[in-house]
This record gives C-alpha cells, structure tokens and sequence, in this order.
C-alpha cells in the first residue's frame, strides 16, 4: 500500500476507515499517527465529541495499528492536529450527517427538523434514536466529502479535559514495549559497529554459544546477535562474542549545497551600508536522551509478523520488515506501543529491526532491549551546526543586507540528505528569519558525518533560530537598539507581531528593572504555521552558571482544540531546550561517540525548571489549527543566549551555555 507524497491533498477517504460506532454506542475513532506525550488520543477524542455531540467516556481511539487504520506518513513536524485532525473532523462531520438521514428517513420529516444530543438523534415530539439503534446492522459508510467540514462549532473548546491515557500512566498500568509479555517469548540482544554502516568482518562465537540460557547465535551478513531465555544472559553472550568490525571510516557521502534565497545586489547593500556585522555560531550534537532505551517485540511466524513498538511512523516500519522478511505488508502488522520520550529517534526503529531479525531466526517471539550505552553510541543525534552570518545596517538603523552560510548533517534517515526540497524542509527550516531583510543571501550545505544523525525535534529549526535570532539581537545592540524594537521593525507579518507585543507586555520588558547578573533576553520564530515569541529572565553567577528563572510565551497556534494539552506541550518544550541549551553536550572522539552514560550527560531535572512559564495563546479560532508539539522549542536557547548577554555582557555563540563558557566569553571582547 502507498500513501500520499510530501504536500498533496488530501484523498478520498472511506467513512468507516475513521469513523464507526458499536453495540454498546461507543464512537471508534481511527488515526494512523500515534500518540506519545502530545495528547492526540484525548484531541481526536475532543474533535469528534464535539461533532457528533457525545460524551468523551463514550470515545475509543485507535492510533497506529497498521491492519485498522488509514495509511499515514507518520507522526512528525507538529502535524497531527493540524493535518490528521481535521481529517477527522471531516470524517466525525459527515458522519453526523448520515445519522441525521437515516433518522430523518426512518421518522419521514426533513433533517432541518431534527438535531443531535448525547449521543442520540432528537426530533419532533420528544422522539429519540441512539447512534447504535442507527447503524445496528448498517455501519457507517461513505465517502468523506473534500473540502472543509460542516462543522457544527468554530469556539475553542472546552479546556482540560481528562487525558484517556491518564489513568494508565498514573497507575503504571499503561504498557511500553519492554513490558510486552507473549507466550514463549525469548530475549534478544544484537551487536552493532561503532559507526553507521561498519562491516562485520570477524566472528568468533564459541563461547557465547556455550554459556548458559543461549538458545542461538544468530548472523546475517554484516547482523550478528543472541537469543536466550532471558536478558542477562543474551547480554552477557553478547559480551563475549568475538566480533571484528571493519574500522575503516565510512565512504563520505556527496555535499548537498541548497541555495535558499538569493536576492539580487546583495554586494550594492552591503557596499552601502554604514553598519556591518559577523558571527558565526555553534550547536554540537546532542542526544534524544529518551529515558525509557529503545525496545521492541517481534514474533514472525509463517502466517505473519507482530510487531510490538515505539515509533512514530507504523506503516514505514511495517513496509521495512516486510521487506526484511520477505513477506508481504498485509502480513506484518504494527502495535505502537506507549513511548517514552522519543522526539524524532522513534522514526528508527533500530530495536524493531534487531527484534525481528532475531525472531525470524528462532520462530519465537523475541524482546529486544538496548542498553543505555547503546543508546549513546548507536542511536541517530541531533545534527551539529556551523552558521556564518553577515549583516549590512545603513544610517538609519534598518537591516538593508544578510548573508548566511549553514554547514550542517542531514535531519533526515537513510543514505544522504535526500532531494533538494526534502534537505530545505529539514535540514533548512527556520534558516530565513522571519524579518525584513533587504537583500538576502542564504546559502545551506548538507554532508554526513562520522556520526550518525537523524530527525530531532523540531529538525533544524532550534539550531537555525539559536543562530539567527542571536545575531538580531547583536545587530541591535551594535547600532544601538533595543533589541524588541528592533525586531518589531523589522517585521511584517501581523500575527508575528502580535505575540512579540504581548511578550513585550507581559513580561514588563520596556519597565522592568535591569539589575547586574539579571537579564532578559527575547527570540521568536514562525515555525509550521504556528507563531510564537519567548522573553526569558536568567540570572548569571559570579562564576558563570546560568539560571534560568522566568520564561513568558506568546502563542498563536489557531484553533486550540484542547487549550490545557497545548499550554503542557509548549512548558514541556520551553524546559526540554533550556535542558539542550544549558547542559548538554554528546562527547566525540574521532567520529566516535563517547559519551555512554546520564554522567557524562547531565540533563535538566525539576530542580533546574524556571520559577514560572507564563503562556498565552492569541490565535483567531477561525483560523484553521497548526502544529503545537515542537514550536515552543524553537527560539528559547537564542531567547536564554541573549538573557545572559544582557545580564553580564557574555555573547556566547557557541552551545551548550556551561558556567566556563559564559565566564570566558564575559573576560573576552564581544
């Protein structure tokens, strides 16, 4: 089965693939997304409460499993609501309407005389039909009209509704992939080169085969693992295998330069202005940090293939080992599973592989637990960035000319970075500020390297907006500007505008008292539609350390459909990239991973969480709903970078903001 390309339409889609009702009146929903902290199970179940009119204790929601559900790409780039949910609202919006024919056929009135409440069809002289007397028989069919629902409410909805998942995760009763348990089930435990793509060209398996609780060594090309009866000893067999990789380094594969924007007489601005400005800046690697290690469950079998999973992207999965195992796709079939913090390393489903592998060889189910370390060494990073930029200021303080010049590695899975527009929507997001320029250069280059790189959240867009809006803030305060006003005159857009005002304002910036060691810094970006501004307040020790105390955010994300879900995902994001910006750091040596342990790789905790996150949403409920999950990290590390400029005068250009580096660049000139 293939879906849809990057930017299509959407196709027509059969009623009963989203919608359908049981005996009992519960309302099915199906989704092909999957749900792993940001609340699409709860929103979906919101969307299609509020269309048909029944209660959410009446909802079930099935994400993910891929022999239910429609196709999808995979959950990713804050899409879910804005994209999958307004499918869905369609599907629960047509749905209303042949429950309302049916009942006006059944009654032989005209539907304009009837309506809907809880869960029932009403009509003239107090009649009422249930959703389940309407379809008993008759499911629920049709195809889904294109083009815009008729929905029956643009009003943002009722806030903080109860999460359906949140009994399960407070209970312990939810399940991740490590707690799958099937009969006869083996451990597995699978050896993998330092580097992506190294070749296995020695093994010596005679005592792993020989210690206790093996049941086999398995090897496959360049695959080599064990299985044994349980974890510590398939961990244990592994150890003592005698496996010798090529360590050669893999072959460089091909530059990828993407010109982003190129004004013509670029030269002429900058040979005219009065002002002329350049900084470069640095993002390391980091780590997805996820805190539950990959794991998976596979049982291949003749007839089929299970597969118990985190990942956000199923179908992918499924067509993989489908084609791993040489079965077709209708016989393999994806159970997501809950997650535990993934971000982007769900779009690999590196354990799932090892898993199944291991079960094919064995024709018994298999769980499949990466260490800790491997999860440091093995798993794709975010991308390292190097950004040059260049910008022209003429007499009047107005940017009349910018240049950049992104060296980065592909935010993407697979051989190389991918077409040209695939490698400006990942690797290129966010490089064009969102201001007026004048005349413009910007310029990406894409190459992997040594280490391996993949989606992250957000992709490039935090690196890119650290860089950009770090050097607005420097632009501003070289032609002596304020830094807020000066980004408000170089906007156009009005919603952008908008939350840059209302940070302004709450966070009291043009009064607030400005006091040695106490600053406050402010970033902004447009990221898939949803617009957001951050002012962060840190305060910088004597030494360096860096605290970050108070964040204000302004938010315009469209329609909310469940405002409470949407303020968590932008707190929730705001304290990840303050971790990222703050503390972490992935430690290579030679194109190798180092770092193996939570030691060697501080991330924030509670006690590091500022003293308050103030949120507020402005979007327009007429206006169509955008992505949530990720644009709230977006602008925080420049936002923080430029808090700690103005509190102790350290431009820092380089991540992560560690006491040293703020302490060496305040004894150094700016």
């Amino acid at each position: 089965m293939t879906g849809p390309t990057w930017g299509s339409a959407r196709s027509a889609e059969q009623l009963e693939q989203r919608v359908s009702v049981e005996a009992d009146g519960t309302v099915v929903i199906r989704s092909g997304k999957v749900e792993y902290g940001q609340g699409i199970r709860t929103g979906f179940a919101a969307i299609v409460a509020e269309e048909l009119d029944v209660s959410m204790d009446q909802m079930r929601v099935v994400l993910g499993e891929t022999d239910q559900v429609p196709w999808d790409m995979g959950t990713f780039g804050s899409m879910s609501t804005a994209v999958d949910g307004q499918q869905v609202r369609a599907a629960a919006s047509y749905a209303r309407t042949v429950l309302l024919e049916r009942a006006a056929a059944r009654w032989g009135v005209a539907v304009a005389q009837i309506d809907t409440k809880n869960g029932c069809v009403v009509g003239p002289g107090g009649r009422s039909i249930s959703y389940q007397e309407l379809t008993a028989g008759a499911p629920l069919t049709g195809v889904v009209p294109q083009g815009p629902p008729n929905s029956r409410s643009r009003a943002t909805m009722v806030d903080s509704p109860r999460r359906l998942e949140a009994r399960g995760i407070v209970t312990g009763s939810i399940q991740y992939p490590a707690d799958v348990r099937l009969p006869g089930m083996l451990r597995g435990y699978a050896l993998h080169g330092a580097s992506p793509g190294a070749r296995l060209v020695g093994l010596d398996d005679r005592d792993a085969r020989e210690m206790p609780g093996v049941v086999a060594v398995v090897r496959d090309q360049d695959f080599v693992g064990v299985v044994a009866r349980r974890d510590e000893q398939a961990l244990a067999a592994a150890r003592a295998l005698d496996a010798r990789w090529d360590s050669e380094p893999p072959k460089a594969a091909g530059l990828t330069d993407v010109l982003l924007r190129r004004d013509a007489d670029v030269e002429f601005a900058f040979a005219r202005a009065s002002l002329k400005l350049v900084a470069t800046y640095h993002v390391p690697h980091i780590a997805h940090g996820s805190i539950g290690p990959s794991a998976a469950v596979a049982d291949v079998r003749d007839g089929g293939t299970d597969l118990y999973v985190a990942t956000q992207r199923p179908f992918a999965m499924r067509d993989a080992v489908a084609k791993l195992l040489g079965q077709s796709v209708e016989r393999v079939r994806i159970h997501p599973q809950a997650m535990s913090g993934l971000y982007g390393r769900g779009n690999s489903g590196d354990a799932a592989i090892d898993a199944a592998r291991l079960s094919a060889a064995v024709r018994r189910p298999v769980l499949v637990q990466w260490t800790r370390e491997d999860e440091f060494r093995l798993s794709p990073h975010r991308p390292e960035l190097d950004a040059e930029l260049q910008a022209a200021v003429d007499s009047s303080g107005a940017i009349v000319g910018w240049r950049s010049e992104i060296r980065t590695n592909p935010h993407t899975y697979g051989d190389g970075p991918g077409s040209d527009t695939m490698v400006a929507m990942t690797s290129g997001r966010n490089a064009v500020p969102p201001y007026r320029l004048g005349r413009a250069d910007v310029l990406l280059h894409v190459a992997p390297g040594r280490v391996r790189t993949g989606a992250f959240r957000s992709l490039a867009a935090a690196p890119n907006v650290f860089a950009s809006e770090s050097f607005i803030d420097e632009l501003a305060r070289a032609s002596h500007q304020d830094p807020m006003a000066f980004r408000l005159r170089h906007v156009e857009d009005a919603r952008l505008r908008a939350v840059l005002e209302i940070v302004r304002e709450r966070s009291e910036w043009d009064s607030r008292a400005r006091i040695d060691g106490r600053g406050l810094g402010v970033a902004c970006a447009v990221y898939h539609g949803t617009y957001v501004a951050e002012v962060a307040e840190v305060v910088v020790a004597a030494g360096g350390g860096v605290r970050l105390t108070r964040v204000w955010c302004a938010v315009d994300a469209g329609r909310l459909v469940l405002p409470d879900g949407a303020r968590n995902q932008i707190e929730g994001s705001v304290q990840q990239s303050a971790s990222w910006t703050l503390l972490e750091e992935l430690g290579v040596r030679a194109g190798e991973v180092t770092t193996t342990t939570w030691r060697e790789y501080p991330i924030a905790t509670c006690l590091d969480a500022p003293q308050s996150i103030d949120v507020v949403f402005c979007g327009d409920a007429s206006t169509p709903s955008s992505g949530i999950g990720e644009p709230g990290s977006v602008p925080i590390a420049a936002a923080i970078a430029n808090a700690v400029c103005d509190a102790c005068g350290a431009r820092v250009r380089r991540l992560p903001l560690t006491a040293a580096a703020v302490d060496r660049a305040r004894k150094e000139p700016a």
